[in-house]
């Protein structure tokens, strides 16, 4: 079963999604939990064997090293840094909001345009699911990352136990039905509190994905990095 996920454009796209979520200004925006949010969404590609493309990594390693320095004790400030890499993060993130918003008004206008003219048909790629209050797909992705880095922690302290991969994604779909028939509401975080290790935690989430797409679950959000709550139908 083929599950794609819609692709961010870069590390910054996905930096500014999750710094929007915010409704502040850019500046003043809660870093070290950005970075966090970055690399847990990170981790979980890894987790899940997709591929990480190089400029996630560096950029990665970069947040990296920003919040270390954040984490650190403060000490006596004698002169201030020439370089605050902090500072040019956030100044990054701003001036790619703005040729983004600049992009979306082109775009807009051509679309404006377009309508004058015949043009060929074309492909229409559309979400395959559409969470309410303005959400999306990849919102769901992200609170999934949140969830499979605690499992991930949670496995990493416990004993090591080899066990054999045959979780299917079915299985799971059935599962998450025979749950919803009997509930009226589940959250994602308490359907994947029994999971006893990644792969199943995994199988889990593309089986909601698919039950999502198919229209037989609908899904909603009750505020920006609240939690998701699956019911049944769409």
């Amino acid at each position: 079963m083929d599950i794609k996920l819609k692709d961010f454009e870069g590390p910054l796209d996905l930096l500014l999604h999750l710094v929007s979520k915010y409704e502040v200004d850019i500046y003043d925006v809660p870093i070290v939990e950005v970075i966090e949010q970055y690399l847990a969404y990170i981790a979980t590609l890894q987790a899940m064997r997709l591929e990480v493309a190089g400029d996630y990594m560096v950029m990665a390693s970069q947040l990296m090293l920003i919040k270390s320095r954040k984490l650190l004790p403060k000490v006596a400030e004698t002169a201030v840094e020439e370089d605050d890499p902090e500072l040019e993060l956030l100044s990054q993130i701003e001036e790619y909001r703005r040729f983004k918003v600049l992009s979306d008004e082109l775009a807009a206008q051509h679309d404006k345009r377009a309508v004058y003219y015949s043009k060929p048909k074309e492909e229409l790629i559309v979400e395959d699911a559409i969470l309410k209050q303005d959400k999306s797909v990849m919102d769901l992705f992200l609170a999934f990352s949140k969830v499979i880095s605690a499992k991930q922690e949670e496995v990493k302290n416990s004993h090591t136990v080899i066990e054999k991969d045959d979780y299917r994604i079915e299985d799971m779909m059935a599962l998450l039905n025979s749950r919803l028939e009997s509930e009226s509401s589940v959250v994602l975080t308490g359907v994947f509190a029994g999971c006893q290790n990644l792969q199943e935690a995994i199988t889990l989430f593309l089986a909601a994905l698919e039950l999502i797409k198919r229209q037989q679950v609908s899904v909603e959000q009750e505020d920006n990095f609240g939690r998701i709550i699956l019911r049944k139908g769409a």
